[in-house]
């Protein structure tokens, strides 16, 4: 996979964004009537939030937002009440993980997955991870999810952002959990979770060693 992953600070790098969320939420899946139809509601907290975009020999194909908690909250204080999930925590929300519909077979969304997570241990040491995700078709968390650790907080609920979109759930990720798991037999025996955890503490390290001063807790 000759794909390389960049976070998007240009004009130009938002643009390649927003031709995404339109070649897949309008063009592809039909949820959305218009590339900007989040303005009012998830794009609200762009100017805290940080796009990764995957290129494919200078194309974009796939995108993954990362957005830390901040004053003005998180996506899913919509949905959920993280009240007792912020304290001595820090939370990053993942959102808009989507990529062209003919790379799909070549596993990038998984690998945009990964930087977020690369990128969330390195920036915001996150001790948890939220996610809004569609369900599966018992109305669960999907699989991917739930072997990695992601845990439901509510019941699922119709996302009115996306049109004729399954119903969704909020849920949550003890990354501390994830990482210790990897060390057990069974963990061990994982592919899904080693390929996002099996590698954490060096994330951190390397924040580290980048500031000092951001010493991992």
């Amino acid at each position: 996979m000759n794909v390389t992953f960049r976070v998007a600070r240009t004009e130009a790098d938002r643009a390649d964004v927003l031709r995404l969320r339109d070649a897949v939420y309008v063009g592809d899946q039909g949820r959305l009537a218009d590339a900007g139809d989040t303005a009012a509601t998830f794009d609200r907290f762009d100017p805290y939030a940080e796009y990764i975009v995957g290129y494919d020999g200078g194309k974009p194909v796939g995108t993954v937002k990362v957005v830390p908690d901040t004053a003005a909250g998180l996506p899913c204080d919509d949905t959920v009440d993280l009240t007792e999930l912020r304290r001595g925590n820090r939370l990053v929300e993942f959102g808009h993980l989507m990529t062209l519909p003919e790379v799909r077979h070549r596993h990038i969304g998984m690998a945009l997955m990964r930087e977020a997570v690369i990128h969330g241990a390195r920036q915001y040491d996150m001790t948890h991870i939220l996610g809004d995700f569609f369900v599966d078709d018992s109305e669960g968390l999907r699989g991917f999810y739930k072997e990695i650790g992601f845990v439901a907080l509510h019941e699922p609920y119709e996302d009115t952002r996306f049109k004729g979109a399954p119903l969704s759930l909020v849920a949550a990720l003890d990354v501390a959990d994830a990482v210790s798991r990897t060390r057990t037999p069974e963990g061990r025996k994982s592919r899904l979770l080693q390929y996002f955890f099996g590698e954490y503490d060096s994330y951190r390290r390397e924040a580290a060693d980048a500031d000092p001063a951001a010493t991992p807790r």
